[in-house]
């Protein structure tokens, strides 16, 4: 039986349903903050915490997908509200910075 993963209407086999895919990813702006002492060390100790981490692990801190099942009426909702907090969609192109 499927749902729509945000109201939980059972969604019948053959009914329409659309699929939300959510991509989430690491964004850039240009700007690093100023670091306060050696470089060197710095460098060494996010080293040392990056190869403690799972592949998955840092994979997940930079690029993420994710899919969800809405009914109709939620489809509408989320098109016009995605996080339903009463603020319009923003243009991404004014909101992005470099991608890596």
């Amino acid at each position: 039986m499927t749902r729509c993963n945000c109201c939980n209407k059972e969604l019948k086999e053959g009914s329409l349903k659309y699929i939300v895919e959510l991509r989430s990813f690491a964004d850039f702006d240009g700007y690093l903050d100023e670091y306060e002492g050696d470089i060197e060390e710095g460098i060494g100790e996010l080293l040392d915490v990056v190869d403690e981490m799972s592949e998955e692990s840092l994979e997940e801190e930079v690029y993420q997908v994710q899919y969800y099942i809405l009914c109709s009426e939620c489809r509408e909702k989320f098109k016009s509200d995605p996080f339903q907090n009463g603020r319009p969609n923003f243009e991404y192109q004014e909101s992005k910075g470099t991608i890596h």
